[in-house]
């Protein structure tokens, strides 16, 4: 379902999920994470949010995402668009969507994601089953209906392919990666054959395509102090404008969007590193340990020593 509302409320939503610092710098919003390796060719991601983190701030890669919400309510964001998730919906993300993934208040939402490149598919790039339905797809020619929900027509047939690409995950051998490639191709066979879930995707706008190149400039940068200022000058903007345009564009403020993928790499490093609170403080943009302290435990609900004992990768 999507929530008919203005950029205001999207963005009250994104403020009750990350808090607002005041300064004046930005981080990457490409991801850099590789997903998946040349022998296992995807990534797959078992999330309960906000127990393991608290959303997904807004960036994009060049892979597909499939998302299957296995329990609970939550928000995904793609680009201007905020859309409720509930238990059983499906959302697949189309390479280079900017998009987001949001808890709702008072509620978890636990899911399952694969990433994964087209290279992972297609037999031959000269193939009309690539050229004329799997190419549409990836290079998000054909927009895909999101959610993917138990009342559209065909989701039966989804969904019980969705639940054996899973099941070929979990199994994690070599024998169940051949049966996942071919559920993988049977789930856009269901999506070609159900034109009611798939449309023309219009072209993006042009605010969101120009600042692209900004975000790639960030995504190379991101150890390094970059200003509002400076993001400006690379889009050819004044800094009102460029700030004005980046929260229309994406719902929330540049200096919003900086402190939510602090607070997440934050709970990342708790989780998967043994160094201090106060050096994945400063890694991660806060210079001052008593301002992460204090945003940490509004956010998230516990202090980043808490968060580490409870959630820390054995």
């Amino acid at each position: 379902m999507i929530l008919c509302m203005p950029r205001s409320a999207i963005s009250g939503i994104l403020r009750t999920c990350f808090l607002e610092e005041d300064f004046m710098m930005l981080s990457a919003a490409k991801e850099k994470r590789q997903h998946g390796s040349m022998q296992v060719p995807y990534s797959y991601y078992d999330c309960r949010m906000p127990d393991y983190f608290p959303g997904v701030p807004l960036h994009w890669h060049g892979e597909m995402e499939l998302n299957y919400i296995k329990r609970g309510t939550g928000y995904f964001q793609y680009e201007d668009r905020l859309l409720t998730a509930h238990a059983g919906d499906i959302f697949l993300i189309q390479p280079n969507l900017v998009h987001a993934i949001l808890p709702a208040e008072q509620e978890s939402m636990f899911y399952d994601t694969i990433v994964f490149h087209q290279n992972m598919l297609i037999g031959g790039y000269d193939d009309r089953s690539y050229t004329e339905i799997l190419q549409p797809f990836f290079s998000a020619r054909r927009r895909i209906q999101a959610p993917i929900s138990p009342e559209h027509f065909g989701y039966a047939a989804l969904s019980a392919s969705v639940h054996q690409i899973f099941r070929c995950i979990r199994e994690n051998s070599a024998v169940s990666d051949l049966l996942l490639k071919s559920e993988l191709l049977r789930f856009f066979y269901l999506l070609a054959a159900s034109p009611e879930l798939c449309t023309d995707r219009p072209a993006m706008p042009a605010a969101a395509e120009n600042l692209r190149p900004v975000l790639a400039y960030i995504q190379e940068h991101f150890a390094d102090p970059i200003t509002i200022e400076e993001l400006a000058r690379l889009s050819h903007l004044s800094k009102s404008y460029f700030m004005s345009c980046f929260k229309q564009t994406f719902g929330l403020g540049a200096v919003e969007y900086l402190t939510q993928l602090r607070i997440k790499a934050a709970c990342e490093a708790l989780r998967s590193t043994t160094r201090s609170v106060s050096e994945i403080a400063y890694d991660n943009g806060f210079r001052n340990l008593s301002n992460f302290n204090r945003q940490f435990r509004n956010k998230v609900g516990c202090t980043p020593q808490m968060y580490r004992k409870e959630f820390q990768n054995p």
